[in-house]
């Protein structure tokens, strides 16, 4: 991602242009400390996630027709 901080030549106006995203300030000091806070994020350290073993998602699925027992009503409990 592309960060740079320019000025607008109407106005007293800073803008932040991320990419194709451009953020407006009123000051150099602020686009300064917004643009400092995000590069902290985007540099902070980020947990990958852990995809589920293969046993977990390859367990059989019960056809429709034999989920529940013969001449038992299927039910639902409800979860608030």
């Amino acid at each position: 991602m592309v960060i740079d901080i320019m000025r607008k030549p109407a106005g007293h106006c800073w803008v932040v242009c991320m990419d194709a995203l451009e953020v407006n300030f009123t000051s150099l000091d602020d686009a300064q400390a917004f643009v400092g806070q995000l590069k902290a994020r985007i540099d902070a350290p980020h947990v990958w996630p852990i995809p589920p073993s293969r046993a977990a998602i390859s367990g059989r699925v019960p056809d429709r027709r034999t989920a529940c027992p013969k001449d038992e009503p299927a039910r639902a409990d409800l979860v608030e």
